[in-house]
């Protein structure tokens, strides 16, 4: 298979599944393999090599591997348990027969699953002597019940002058029938089933059980359609179950176990009351600022007009609104009003100082076309990048980026559209500004006399300046790399629900009893807390698991924490099991522990040496006071042991020849007296109107230990009777219970609970991983489940990349400069002073949403930067007026602009994380951490270090054209017009 072009990793899983062996094979291909020349290649290779497989091995299936964001959305998202005063049985015929045909009729349901329960079995138990002495085999008796039924066409016959078909139908029509059953004829006499054996009609032997606060239940999951909505779904699944619920049984009552929807539900809710709440929040700002109702109830009204121009362009554009879009325009709404309010702040400076309505709004519009169009445009670009990510980012991140652009370039429309026309109307009663109200008189605002006094210091130290903004910078980032956890996935690890989970191993060969009983132990202890508000138990052979949940009341209280020691303090109690306990939710992920959230990975070619580096690993992490429940053996279901124990019958073939016996007989007998012949597919008779499945065994086969095995008489066709001790030999034998393989290396995998920071705990892996010593030809890595991957990673360093590199190509065609660009460009690391700090001071994860926000925030920043450069550039081209005055007087005309917009923006985001119960509680978290920390630095850091900037920037162009301009005055040139900002 690694020889197929396009072969980036093969993984394989080998392992015994209900006593056939059974091998998994996973190829995954690099990014751009034509997928559809890459399977027909891999299904030739796999074709060749069937001839040279073992007898008995099935033909190998090729099947297109699903993606883990689709697999989710197959998974069932209700729950339910049917419980009454009736047996498991009638409860899950029940089910089978009312509940689930009626749900699979609802539109958007995929399936229907139920668990609990047993199926009917017709059990005939053979009397080993009796059969053995009438020469009887189980195969003879299994041949016999499977022609009791005859259904078939004989042909026809002529019944007076009519032909009619002639079927012969027979069938059993009671238990009776089947006891009657002839088998054979001895000297006369028939041997009917009766004689040699019983019938049993029983149920099936329980594999597993299923309780719910120690009552056996019967339970059933619905599984939606892939792209089906899920609120719509479960409404449509509870209204027809509501309805069901009236004609149930007397005592049956429904409980919902689980209900998917509901998360989603509540985030959808959440999401559209925080939004709701940013809205008014920008609409008080605007008050503030422009203490006018028109001219705020105008800006307000472009966020009206920008959603619905928005929602109809998703439309178009086949888009829905889910948690993602949703997002993106609740996020959009700070920043849609900026170019409105930029627009309207012109247009009212302009008609305070005294010129007429409509031209104000025409001239105030034009002065900052160039200026909005290119602050737009660079938080657009920044987005397009977005169109190169793969996989999973590209499904949740390309809806998100392109709601935000539509958004954005609405509001580009509507404030050069109805903000002019309605401000020229509106702005119509504005009065002249008082002359001792101008940004430099004693009558000025007191933030705009103390902002003149901040600038005229940054101006005569712009290298201090700059120097201080660079230490924040070190100093933040040297928090944010040693504090804040980074490159988690976001989720809520079980949903956001506290609970417990109760997991316990037995040696493989346990019998279910053992197993049960010792998980009602811990039933019984769980069954006298009052605390404990529901335990669902789930019982197999040699695996039982209990999850435990409790009250919303003491959800984030220390209460599960203490539960969940007191059942580990239970679990010592016993000895041949291995019990360990969990817990989930916030109550655990405060500081109270957590499932293994650590694991290390060995790779290598023999396998006692993996496994023996894994065993060293798992020594030295014991020895840390803060790990726990450390397991060298995660490479699957921490529940499998490596290794496992089995019988192994060696078959003398020259001595079953002596008796004329094959290997098939042997196994046949063997089958009987063990288990019984029981195929869910083939040994299937019909017992009046009921198709049961029937078994044949000897009694007592499930009481057979190994002395009685080889004691075992297996029947001749000569009428003699052979131990099989005496044809074969049993033996003992180890055997790996599970093969792992990844480019045809073992692979190994030690997880383990660490209880701490998770930086700590990231510092303490790489001090392992370091070390350990390994032999020539063996790899270790680290492996997370709940962190991203380096390809992703990849991603979005490359896309943010792209994206800086978009934004200096269309600041530079603005500004017909190299240098401003790069004075403009520099406003993304002051940015990260904040988005370092705000993650520091909240202690929220750097999950992959926060570094999407570090590519927006990149093209968000810069808006405010282009807006004070555009009109620092615009008074030295129209008025010559010198560097400093110039850089004085457009900073100062341009602060209330810049905090107006930074401050609706970020005040607009406030909602959506506030009043969180914790600070990665939903998925929007992160990134609107993101884009507050970074505007909040960057807008401080704009008004003080961008003139800095653009002084050290521009200052020595500035003397060469002051050079120049003196030395053209001295020889009598007319002195030329005023000049902008000189290019590059």
């Amino acid at each position: 298979m690694q020889q197929v072009r396009g072969v980036q990793k093969v993984t394989s899983e080998s392992r015994d599944q209900g006593g056939m062996g059974v091998a998994y094979i996973t190829v995954e291909f690099a990014h751009g393999t034509d997928m559809d020349f890459a399977r027909l290649e891999l299904s030739e290779r796999i074709t060749s090599l069937v001839p040279e497989l073992p007898a008995g091995v099935g033909r190998p299936q090729i099947s297109q591997y699903v993606p883990r964001e689709f697999q989710e959305q197959t998974r069932p998202f209700l729950s339910y348990t049917l419980t009454g005063p009736y047996t498991l049985e009638a409860l899950r015929a029940y089910v089978d027969d009312v509940i689930a045909p009626e749900l699979r009729q609802v539109d958007g349901v995929a399936a229907v699953e139920a668990y609990g329960g047993r199926a009917r079995v017709l059990e005939i138990r053979l009397d080993e002597a009796k059969i053995q002495a009438l020469g009887i085999t189980p195969d003879l008796v299994r041949a016999r019940l499977q022609d009791l039924e005859v259904i078939n066409e004989a042909g026809v016959v002529n019944v007076g002058g009519v032909l009619r078909t002639l079927a012969i139908r027979e069938r059993a029509a009671s238990v009776t029938d089947v006891l009657r059953l002839p088998l054979m004829n001895r000297g006369g006499r028939i041997i009917r089933v009766q004689d040699v054996g019983t019938v049993h009609d029983t149920y099936e032997e329980a594999e597993s059980y299923y309780r719910i606060d120690g009552k056996p239940a019967v339970s059933f999951n619905v599984h939606k359609a892939i792209r089906t909505n899920a609120v719509r779904t479960a409404d449509r699944v509870k209204e027809r179950l509501a309805a069901l619920e009236t004609h149930f049984p007397p005592g049956v009552r429904l409980i919902l176990d689980h209900d998917e929807s509901e998360g989603v539900r509540k985030q959808l809710t959440d999401l559209r009351q925080r939004a709701l709440v940013s809205a008014v929040v920008v609409f008080v700002v605007l008050l503030v600022f422009l203490r006018s109702f028109e001219s705020s109830l105008i800006v307000f009204a472009t966020i009206g007009f920008s959603v619905l121009i928005a929602l109809n362009l998703m439309y178009w554009a086949g888009y829905t609104l889910n948690i993602l879009t949703l997002m993106g325009l609740a996020m959009g709404f700070g920043l849609v009003v900026d170019n409105a309010i930029v627009v309207l702040e012109n247009t009212y400076r302009l008609r305070r100082a005294g010129m007429p309505a409509e031209e104000a709004a025409e001239v105030g519009a034009r002065e900052v076309v160039l200026a909005i169009l290119a602050a737009t445009l660079t938080t657009v670009v920044v987005l397009i990048p977005f169109v190169y990510l793969q996989g999973e980012l590209r499904m949740y991140y390309v809806p998100l980026a392109i709601v935000v652009g539509l958004s954005l370039l609405a509001s580009l429309f509507v404030a050069f559209t109805f903000i002019p026309a309605l401000g020229a109307r509106l702005l119509k009663t504005v009065p002249p500004a008082p002359a001792d109200t101008a940004p430099g008189s004693p009558g000025a605002p007191i933030y705009i006399r103390l902002y003149r006094a901040m600038i005229a210091f940054t101006l005569r130290w712009p290298w201090l300046t700059v120097t201080c903004s660079l230490l924040v910078l070190g100093g933040s980032y040297y928090l944010f790399d040693k504090y804040v956890t980074r490159g988690i996935l976001w989720g809520r690890w079980w949903g956001e629900d506290t609970s417990i989970s109760i997991q316990i191993r037995l040696p493989r060969g346990e019998e279910i009893s053992r197993t049960d009983e010792l998980t009602r132990y811990f039933e019984a202890k769980l069954a006298a807390l009052p605390e404990v508000e529901r335990f669902v138990t789930n019982v197999t052979p040699q695996y039982a698991s209990i999850r435990v949940t409790f009250p919303d009341s003491i959800e984030h209280t220390l209460i599960p924490v203490a539960i969940k020691e007191q059942m580990v303090a239970f679990s010592h109690q016993f000895g041949g099991a291995e019990v360990r306990v969990y817990g989930y939710g916030p109550s655990f992920y405060g500081g109270g522990g957590s499932p293994p959230n650590y694991s290390i990975q060995i790779l290598g070619y023999n396998y006692e040496r993996v496994r023996e580096i894994a065993e060293d690993i798992g020594v030295r992490l014991e020895r840390f006071s803060r790990i726990r429940d450390v397991d060298t053996n995660a490479s699957g279901a921490w529940y499998e042991r490596d290794k496992a124990t089995e019988i192994i019958v060696q078959v003398d073939r020259s001595r079953l020849a002596l008796y004329d016996l094959t290997v098939r007989d042997l196994i046949n007998h063997v089958n009987a007296a063990i288990r019984g012949h029981t195929e869910q597919r083939s040994a299937r008779i019909r017992v009046g109107g009921d198709e049961l499945q029937f078994s044949v065994k000897l009694e007592g086969s499930q009481r057979m230990d190994l002395l009685e095995l080889e004691r075992l008489l297996i029947p001749t066709p000569s009428g003699r009777q052979v131990r099989l001790s005496s044809v074969a030999t049993l033996t003992e034998r180890e055997v790996l219970n599970r093969i792992l393989r990844e480019d045809q290396q073992y692979q190994r995998r030690v997880s383990y609970e660490f209880r701490g920071p998770t930086k700590l705990g990231d510092r303490v892996q790489e001090a392992v991983i370091a070390a350990t010593a390994l032999p020539p030809g063996y790899t270790i890595k680290t492996r997370d489940e709940w962190r991203w991957s380096a390809e992703e990673r990849g991603q979005i360093y490359r896309v943010t990349a792209i994206a800086l590199v978009l934004i200096f190509m269309t600041t530079a065609a603005l500004f017909e400069s190299i240098r401003l660009p790069l004075c403009v460009l520099l406003t993304v690391p002051m940015a990260l002073i904040g988005v370092f700090l705000i993650f520091f001071y909240t202690g929220a994860s750097f999950t992959r949403e926060a570094y999407i926000g570090v590519i927006m925030v990149s093209g968000i920043v810069v808006n405010n930067s282009i807006l004070l450069v555009d009109h620092i550039n615009q008074l030295r081209w129209k008025t010559g007026a010198a560097l400093e005055d110039a850089i004085l007087q457009g900073t100062i005309e341009r602060v209330r602009p810049i905090l107006m917009t930074s401050s609706t923006t970020i005040l607009g985001l406030l909602p959506l994380v506030l009043f969180s119960e914790v600070a990665d509680q939903n998925i929007w978290n992160a990134l609107t951490y993101t884009l507050i920390g970074g505007l909040s630095s960057s807008t401080l850091l704009v008004l003080t270090v961008t003139p800095a900037l653009y002084l050290l920037f521009e200052r020595r162009a500035e003397r060469r054209r002051r050079a120049a301009l003196q030395t053209a005055t001295r020889a009598g040139v007319p002195t030329p017009a005023p000049l902008g900002p000189a290019g590059d």
